[in-house]
């Protein structure tokens, strides 16, 4: 009988089935944690840790997402443009709010703005049209607008004052004497009385410095500012000898100036006598008092109570400072309760070593109403300016981080830094401080859309970023593009200066200055949950919110290098939308426009152990994109783990 074949050796199994080309979701949640620069790489995500970012630039974190910050506008130009916009500083008094920029050598009102840039009109070949007197047609945005000229510093430090005989903002910039605005007249204070003469009928312009003389009294001054044109003004005069000045008599001064006074003078404001008020160049108010730095020196100083003039007291401070060097600023700071239950006010006093003295009570000329809390380490300020009010407390930027006043006081200077507002940034800051600690680092508070701005000096041949934060969340994102010398808030928007004298408006339109800019997200690298697996990227998709698909451009990083593409093309954007009348936060952009969901998926090459998804997309248009990042979907498949 025939025996059935036998085929030795093993037998042939089925193949075990793969798992390599098999497309596997992960979700990138949007940056509710915003930008991240502290955590371990390996392990960066946590329970009950919020999602962050690698890169988020040009985006704000917010409680949802985050969302593409708008474009910055041209708002005026100082002068002739020719020298930085070294100040920012607001006037508000009632119904009266005015915004002034300030120049090395002038100041100007820069509430109205009638053309943003100066110009002057020519042919389409280029010449310009010229009088027979040789004057040019044009104009110039701030041609009119100057309040104060022939000043010779403009690092302007300004604090609003409220007496019982009225409101006023006083500033100083340790070069030049005092200014003072009491809403309708700016006037130099030194330590003279300063006065106002009225004039009229005026038929040559008067000049600031030269001297004022009148035909029938004899009378003279030195002129210290002007308030009019050539018709008819105030003169801002001080030093008078042999007045009064006389009703209705000629004027004149030693540059051919000529008018008709209208009246005597009339005393404005007194002197400040004691210190040199061109050597101060901080002041702040505490308890009904200004308190001011002396320039380069461990003084301040301080006026009696309710007064914007007078004799000028010293606070030496300079065996309280054991570090030594100079006071850098001053601010009333309230920590605690007081007797009456609320936050107890204290002045501080802060140097360039990073020693801050705090003070309590409410006359310093009295030891019982005035005595010494303590003297604490915060790392050394960026800034006379890089502090921000929170509450009753002060953050102040130093070389160790953002770091709150309340902190210094209860910790050791080794250990502030983890308690430092900036923490999750910290690798970065450090980075910045390194590069950058040379120039003034600039800080403000935007309420309206609830931001922190940290506004980085471009020195070294750095280029312009912002660090910005939310108020509410904590989360950090970068702005760049946005180059700023200083900032201020006035109704509800941010202005910043720029180093070739224009005055900027943020988060307005979608251009920077009518050029494209590009935000980008890439979230903090992540290993899918096996570190020992190479993952192979095959579509990433972002979930947007928005009203116009930004047409990203979508690629893929990996083990945490990150090698970005050229970033895309703006989208086209139709202008319907009424953009320039809301406010991030409490209106839209897009009053008529519904919001739409944008979810396409893009083919991601690339590989890695750990692998983020990145996201790039462009504004150009004049109407802002406001889009808004849910998360990003990525697709992948795994090759087979080592082990």
């Amino acid at each position: 009988m025939r025996q059935p074949a036998v085929f030795k050796g093993a037998m042939r199994r089925p193949a075990p089935y793969s798992t390599q080309n098999v497309a596997r979701p992960f979700a990138f949640a949007a940056p509710t944690g915003g930008w991240i620069a502290n955590r371990n790489k390996a392990n960066p995500n946590g329970p009950d840790v919020p999602p962050g970012a690698e890169v988020l630039e040009n985006l704000f974190p917010t409680a949802e997402g985050a969302i593409m910050r708008r474009g910055s506008d041209l708002y005026a130009t100082l002068g002739e443009g020719d020298k930085p916009t070294t100040a920012l500083f607001a006037y508000k008094n009632g119904s009266q709010e005015e915004l002034f920029g300030a120049t090395e050598d002038a100041v100007y009102n820069v509430t109205s703005i009638v053309s943003p840039t100066n110009y002057r009109l020519g042919t389409e070949g280029g010449s310009l049209f010229i009088t027979d007197a040789g004057d040019y047609f044009g104009e110039r945005s701030t041609g009119d607008l100057s309040v104060i000229t022939g000043r010779t510093g403009g690092a302007w430090v300004d604090a609003q004052f409220a007496t019982s005989g009225g409101v006023f903002l006083v500033l100083v910039n340790g070069t030049d004497p005092m200014l003072l605005y009491d809403g309708s007249f700016w006037y130099p204070i030194g330590s003279e009385d300063v006065y106002r003469l009225a004039y009229d009928g005026g038929t040559a312009a008067f000049t600031i410095g030269q001297t004022v003389t009148g035909g029938t009294s004899g009378a003279t001054a030195e002129i210290v500012n002007i308030a009019g044109d050539e018709t008819s003004g105030t003169l801002i005069i001080h030093t008078i000898a042999g007045g009064p000045f006389q009703d209705n008599e000629a004027l004149t001064d030693g540059t051919g100036g000529s008018a008709l006074a209208s009246g005597a003078e009339v005393l404005a404001y007194s002197g400040i006598t004691g210190v040199n008020t061109a050597d101060l160049d901080f002041v702040w108010v505490y308890k009904n008092r200004l308190f001011f730095v002396e320039k380069n020196s461990l003084d301040a100083w301080y006026l009696p109570v309710d007064s914007i003039g007078g004799a000028a007291a010293k606070i030496p401070l300079g065996g309280v400072m054991t570090k030594g060097g100079r006071l850098l600023f001053g601010q009333s700071w309230s920590l605690g309760t007081g007797e009456s239950g609320g936050l107890s006010a204290q002045c501080i006093f802060a140097t360039a070593e990073g020693q801050v003295a705090v003070f309590q009570g409410n006359n310093p000329a009295s030891a019982s109403e005035w005595s010494q809390v303590g003297v604490y380490r915060i790392g050394e300020p960026l800034g006379k300016q890089a502090f921000i009010p929170a509450g009753g407390d002060l953050v102040i930027a130093t070389d160790i981080g953002f770091v709150p006043l309340s902190q210094a006081i209860q910790r050791d200077y080794a250990a502030l830094s983890p308690s430092a507002v900036s923490y999750p940034i910290e690798d970065a800051w450090n980075d910045a401080v390194a590069l950058r600690k040379s120039g003034e680092w600039h800080c403000e508070v935007w309420p309206a859309n609830q931001m922190v701005v940290v506004a980085l000096p471009s020195v070294n041949q750095q280029p312009p970023r912002w660090f910005v934060a939310n108020t509410r969340t904590g989360a950090w994102g970068l702005f760049s593009n946005w180059d700023a010398t200083c900032m201020e808030v006035f109704q509800g928007h941010l202005y910043f200066g720029s180093i070739d004298g224009k005055v900027v408006q943020a988060n307005v339109t979608g251009q920077d200055e009518g050029k494209p800019y590009t935000a980008t997200f890439v979230p903090l690298f992540h290993d899918l949950g096996d570190p020992t697996a190479i993952k192979i990227g095959k579509m990433a998709r972002p979930v947007l919110r928005g009203e116009v698909n930004p047409k990203p451009r979508i690629s893929l990083q990996s083990d945490y290098e990150i090698n970005l593409p050229p970033p895309p093309a703006s989208p086209s954007v139709e202008g319907s939308s009424a953009w320039g009348v809301g406010i991030w936060g409490t209106a839209r952009w897009d009053v008529t426009g519904a919001q739409l969901t944008f979810q396409e998926w893009h083919v991601v090459g690339g590989s890695g152990y750990a692998v983020a998804p990145s996201f790039q997309m462009t504004s150009g248009a004049v109407v802002p994109l406001d889009i808004e990042i849910v998360r990003i979907d990525f697709a992948y498949s795994q090759s087979s783990s080592i082990v």
